[in-house]
C-alpha cells in the first residue's frame, strides 16, 4: 500500500498543526466510498491518532472539552480499526516468516501457504464489505464539529512552556506504564504501554520543529519502540485467531510456538529501547524540555 508522506508541521503554530490534522482527516473521510478505501482508512486512522495526541496536549489549557473529543475520536478509530484487523494478521504472518532461520520448529511450507490463503480471503472479504453509511456520516459530522470548536479555542495564548509541560506529562504517563517484568507480562499491559508511547511519539512529532536536531534522535528511538510494540501486538491478534472456533484454530499447535518465539524477540528489543527512551526521570525530562522551549522562545 502506497501512502503519501506527511509534510512536516510548521514551527510553533498549534492552530496550523491542528487545522492540518483535521483537514487531512476530512479529506480521507471523503474518499471512504471510493476505490482508494484501504488507503483512506489508513490515512483517517493516522489523522485520528494525531488528533487524539493533540487533544491530550491541549487538555490542561483548554479543558474538559478536549477529553470529550478524545473519547469520540477513540470510538471512531475503533470502528475503523475493525477493517484493519485482516491486514494486521497478514503483516504478522509476514513477520513470522522472517524467523525461519534457526527456528526449532519452522512452519511447514504447505501449512504456511494454507494459513496465508485463509487470511488473504478474510482480508478480501473485509475489503469487499462497504463501510456503513451511518459510520461515514458520523465521521463527517464529528470532524465538522471538531473543526468548528477548534476555531474558538485560544491556541495563540498557549506558550511553548505549556506545551513542554504537556509533553512531559505524557512522558510520565508512558513511563509509569513501563512493564516491570517483560517476560510473561499480560498482553493488555503491553498494549496499554504501547498506546501511551504512541501518544508521546505523535506529540513529539507535532512539536519537533521548534527543538534542535539532536532531539530528533530521541524521537527516532521512540518511533522504533512504537514499532516493536506494534509488531508484538499484531502477533497477539494473530494468536487470538487460533482459539477454539476461530478461523485458524486447526493450526494452533503449529502457530503458537512460532508466535510466542517471535513475540519474545520483539519484546526483548522493545525492552532495550524503552530503557533508553525512559532513562530520564519525568522531572529531569520536563526540565530538559522547558530549557529547549525557553531557548526556542528567546530565538523568535
Amino acid at each position: 500500500m502506497t501512502v503519501r508522506p506527511q509534510a512536516p508541521p510548521p514551527a510553533h503554530s498549534l492552530r496550523a498543526i491542528a487545522d492540518d490534522i483535521l483537514t487531512a482527516g476530512q479529506a480521507a473521510q471523503k474518499r471512504l466510498g471510493s476505490d482508494e478505501r484501504r488507503i483512506a482508512i489508513h490515512e483517517l486512522r493516522v489523522a485520528l491518532k494525531r488528533w487524539r495526541a493533540m487533544l491530550r496536549l491541549l487538555e490542561e489549557p483548554i479543558g474538559d472539552e478536549t477529553v470529550v473529543m478524545r473519547h469520540v475520536a477513540r470510538l471512531l478509530a475503533r470502528e475503523l480499526g475493525r477493517s484493519r484487523d485482516a491486514q494486521t494478521v497478514l503483516d504478522a504472518m509476514t513477520d513470522l516468516a522472517k524467523q525461519k532461520s534457526g527456528s526449532p520448529q519452522p512452519l511447514p511450507v504447505r501449512t504456511e501457504a494454507a494459513i496465508t490463503r485463509r487470511l488473504q480471503a478474510m482480508r478480501d472479504t473485509s475489503e469487499a464489505e462497504q463501510l456503513p453509511d451511518e459510520l461515514i456520516q458520523s465521521l463527517h459530522d464529528s470532524l465538522t464539529r471538531m473543526s468548528t470548536r477548534l476555531a474558538s479555542w485560544p491556541l495563540e495564548q498557549i506558550s511553548l512552556e505549556d506545551i513542554a509541560a504537556a509533553v512531559a506529562r505524557s512522558y510520565r504517563r508512558a513511563r509509569r506504564r513501563l512493564p516491570r517484568e517483560w517476560d510473561g507480562t499480560d498482553p493488555e499491559e503491553i498494549h496499554d504501554f504501547r498506546k501511551a508511547v504512541v501518544t508521546l511519539r505523535y506529540q513529539l512529532y507535532l512539536v519537533a520543529p521548534v527543538w534542535p536536531k539532536m532531539f530528533h534522535t530521541f524521537i527516532g528511538e521512540t518511533q522504533k519502540l512504537r514499532m516493536q510494540l506494534g509488531k508484538s501486538n499484531d502477533l497477539v491478534v494473530l494468536g487470538a485467531l487460533t482459539a477454539p472456533k476461530q478461523p485458524l484454530a486447526r493450526w494452533r499447535s503449529h502457530l503458537m510456538p512460532q508466535i510466542e518465539r517471535r513475540q519474545r524477540f520483539h519484546l526483548h528489543r522493545a525492552r532495550s529501547l524503552a530503557d533508553r527512551v525512559f532513562a530520564e526521570s519525568p522531572r529531569s525530562f520536563h526540565k530538559h524540555l522547558a530549557a529547549l522551549a525557553k531557548a526556542a522562545t528567546n530565538s523568535t
